[in-house]
């Protein structure tokens, strides 16, 4: 088989030819990486025509609805974006509430407390244990000074 041109891969990928052709062309893909280099610049191509012509539909939709409601297109923006708006104040509003709630039931104050009560229980036996071991150090250095010092009267 030739090499298919460009026209022929667009053709493949818009699905408007014979299934033995589409096999043929699929075959000769596979072996064929001059064809698939042509392939994929025409699979490019239909993608950003494709995506153009979503956006040109996108935008026709929405501007036959706003003739059907006799609203502008822009004013359909600025109603999308109030209620927007509206949705966002709700949120915050609620969860304000929920936070004013919280602080007049004591929790924040509940939870700071058995915070600060974990920390100092934590400090307490930290102090504990470094007091022990210096103290059992010192002791140590002590009894090693007695010793010296009998050892040098006896002598």
């Amino acid at each position: 088989m030739n090499h298919v041109s460009e026209a022929g891969w667009i053709a493949y990928l818009a699905d408007e030819m014979p299934d033995n052709l589409k096999i043929e062309y699929e075959n000769h893909l596979y072996s064929c990486d001059e064809c698939l280099t042509v392939y994929m610049e025409a699979m490019e191509r239909t993608e950003s025509s494709l995506l153009v012509e979503e956006l040109d539909i996108a935008d026709s939709v929405m501007s036959s609805i706003a003739q059907l409601n006799e609203v502008s297109f822009e004013e359909v923006k600025q109603i999308r974006k109030e209620k927007s708006l509206r949705m966002i104040t709700r949120h915050y509003l609620i969860a304000a509430g929920f936070t004013i709630l919280l602080m007049a039931a004591g929790v924040f104050q509940s939870l700071t407390e058995y915070v600060d009560s974990v920390e100092s229980s934590t400090v307490k036996e930290t102090q504990t244990l470094t007091d022990g071991l210096i103290d059992k150090t010192f002791n140590w250095m002590d009894s090693i000074e007695k010793k010296n010092k009998e050892g040098f009267r006896n002598e």
